[in-house]
């Protein structure tokens, strides 16, 4: 049978608020320091908080500067927009020239031809018929309004296009999205419905030619598919626009360009054509981005010092110490900051190698940096190239062949010789005989070639060819085959006496021209047509073996990482390539290594958290003993209790006893 207890009943003590007292008082030393501990702690986590974020935030400043991109712009400033706008990149070389436009490029533009009674439509939904349409492209020689001859272009590839819908909007949607370098739209001229097709790309060599495999058998009619043949043999459509080239002299030069877009004219330079007439073109160095981008820094530079600072410090004032202060991480990296600032930049061979030779120097107070204006546009105006090389990760190679493409992070500071034994080729395919000129279909048309691990099959126009014309031919129906298009390969086809020759546009081992078989096989390359695959360039950087795929040089060891580029030349020495790493991509390196899973902060932020969760088991561990604690004084005092319980009966029971004892000399009554 459960016991009632009514702890006190004995004593008249209120046992129960004085063992919640002494509890509380037995742990709340301990209670107090873990609370403070905890606050600390979490004080802690958020300062690193907040320095992680001024970091990440300093890291993205220097963006701009690591890789140089800040100091690629160059301005170009054309003195009649009307006739021309430019863009200028890193590369572009100061100057001033004048340019002087006669004629813009135009695109070829064709369109039906009203005049003929099958070509006046009424509706866009009027049908010509179906069939497959072949666009070639190359240069359109008129005569009169009707077509005279036509020499392709090897560079652009012929293309085909199926038609199932014969109607005007049925023709026009296939050709638009075949993506074949053509556009076709319907127009109303105020009395017919009229299809038009122009070249998207300008210049005279790229004119097209249309012919038509019709599905009622009649290729060369005036009606149905064949009302858009546009060739030697059918001159159905009407020329519109011929393609024509942009003819201008830029400081009294003639140039001629196909496109209005005028990108390898002037090193560096996009020169849009906009209009005829003059314009002088002004480039100069874009000090103002880079000036920009360096001020950038020193304020995010100064925004992570003043938080580490800020965090660190102690206010003699309010005598209250930041919640890192005296945390060893931080003021190591402080130091690291302070030591990586100071120390000039290997490997620069220019005027300046410290910050404070451009006008940024560090204060001695708080360590952040301060910019002096003048001397850095200074430094930018007259050394532009230079102050880059204080900031990005630069390589710069000896031999003009030589391109350095990119670094790695272990790419060491120095100068690394370049020694090439073998150059980058490219797969190819000879012929063994005379090519056969004359193609017919069906017969010696078709070839299934294999390029560079891609297998396709192609078919040649009928005809009779030239040497040069059938290599023309040939380059533009390989080019043209989407499954080679596809993965980026293409060639160039070359004749050489009559002798066929196929290259594959790629360089290096993945590179092959295979020919597996087709009608036209021998007839084009002979019995015994020569096969030579590409090969990766080889050599070493830094006396180590690299890696080559394709003209791309990969160095290791103390070149690792370092990517070259080698487009010509020969085998043998090849010059140097000084690496150098500047301030920011120092910098760069750092940020990264703190912010990484592995570095400061999450190190820290883990052993913090770590110290944290700790804590609570100590809150657990407080509070079982605490429990134990109320256990044991509880039951010391209801010992007491019931030892006073016990103590006060004793105490009745003699004063019952002593009452009832008679009073010596009283009589029975108790009388005296």
């Amino acid at each position: 049978m459960a016991s009632i207890s009514s702890p006190g009943i004995g004593s008249g003590l209120d046992i129960n608020s004085i063992v919640r007292q002494l509890v509380a008082a037995e742990g709340q030393p301990t209670r107090n320091r873990l609370d403070r501990t905890e606050a600390e702690l979490q004080a802690r986590i958020s300062a690193y908080g907040l320095l992680q974020g001024a970091v990440s935030s300093f890291q993205t400043s220097l963006g701009k500067l690591t890789g140089g991109s800040g100091f690629q712009a160059n301005t170009a400033s054309s003195s009649n927009q009307e006739v021309l706008v430019a863009t200028a990149s890193r590369t572009a070389v100061a100057g001033r020239y004048d340019l002087d436009v006669t004629h813009l490029a135009r695109a070829h533009s064709l369109v039906t031809d009203s005049g003929l009674a099958a070509g006046q439509f009424s509706s866009t939904s009027d049908v010509l018929g179906t069939g497959t349409l072949t666009f070639k492209f190359g240069t359109t020689v008129m005569d009169g309004a009707s077509y005279g001859s036509f020499t392709p272009d090897a560079e652009a590839a012929t293309a085909t296009v199926e038609i199932t819908d014969g109607s005007l909007n049925g023709i026009r949607d296939a050709i638009n999205q075949a993506d074949i370098g053509v556009r076709a739209a319907v127009i109303f001229d105020g009395s017919h419905f009229r299809l038009t097709l122009t070249s998207t790309e300008t210049g005279a060599a790229r004119s097209m030619e249309i012919s038509v495999s019709d599905a009622d058998g009649n290729d060369d009619d005036t009606a149905g598919l064949s009302l858009l043949a546009f060739n030697a043999g059918a001159n159905h459509m009407s020329q519109t626009a011929a393609g024509q080239d942009a003819q201008l002299t830029l400081n009294g030069l003639a140039i001629t360009s196909a496109s209005n877009t005028l990108s390898s004219t002037l090193t560096g330079l996009t020169i849009n054509l906009l209009g005829e007439g003059s314009s002088t073109l002004e480039v100069k160095k874009n000090t103002a981005e880079a000036g920009a981008a360096i001020r950038g820094f020193v304020e995010t530079y100064n925004g992570l010092m003043g938080s580490i600072n800020q965090l660190t410090g102690y206010d003699p004032e309010t005598r209250r110490a930041g919640a890192l202060n005296g945390d060893s991480s931080v003021q190591g990296l402080k130091n690291q900051l302070s030591r990586l600032l100071s120390t000039p930049v290997e490997g620069l061979d220019g005027p300046f190698s410290i910050l404070a030779d451009i006008g940024i120097s560090r204060s001695s107070r708080d360590g952040t940096l301060v910019l002096d204006e003048a001397r850095l546009g200074a430094a930018l105006r007259d050394h532009y190239d230079d102050v880059m090389g204080l900031f990005a990760a630069t390589g710069r190679a000896s031999d003009a062949q030589v391109q350095v493409l990119g670094h790695g992070k272990s790419t060491q500071v120095g100068s690394h010789a370049v020694e090439i034994t073998q150059m980058a080729s490219q797969g190819s395919l000879a012929g063994s005989a005379l090519a056969n000129l004359d193609i017919v279909a069906g017969v010696n048309d078709s070839l299934t070639l294999k390029l560079d691990g891609v297998e396709a099959s192609i078919t040649l126009s009928a005809g009779t060819y030239t040497a040069a014309a059938l290599a023309a031919e040939l380059q533009a129906r390989i080019n043209g085959t989407k499954a080679f298009s596809d993965q980026g390969s293409g060639v160039q086809v070359s004749e050489s006496g009559g002798v066929l020759s196929i290259r594959s546009n790629r360089y290096g081992s993945a590179s092959r021209v295979e020919l597996l078989g087709g009608n036209g096989a021998s007839d084009l390359f002979g019995a015994d047509p020569v096969a030579s695959d590409g090969l990766d360039v080889a050599g070493t950087i830094g006396g180590l073996p690299a890696t080559g795929s394709g003209q791309t040089l990969t160095g290791t060891g103390a070149a690792e990482g370092l990517r070259l580029l080698v487009s010509g030349g020969s085998t043998g020495d090849r010059g140097e390539v000084d690496f150098t790493r500047g301030f920011a991509d120092q910098l760069n390196d750092l940020a990264g290594r703190l912010l990484a899973d592995n570095g400061l902060f999450k190190t820290m932020g883990k052993s913090l958290d770590d110290r944290v969760a700790g804590i609570e088991t100590q809150r657990e561990r407080l509070a079982l003993r605490l429990a134990g604690f109320e256990q044991r004084i509880t039951a010391q005092f209801n010992a007491m209790d019931r030892m006073v319980s016990q103590l006060q009966n004793t105490g009745n029971f003699l004063l019952q006893q002593l009452e009832a004892l008679p009073v010596i000399g009283a009589d029975r009554n108790n009388r005296r």
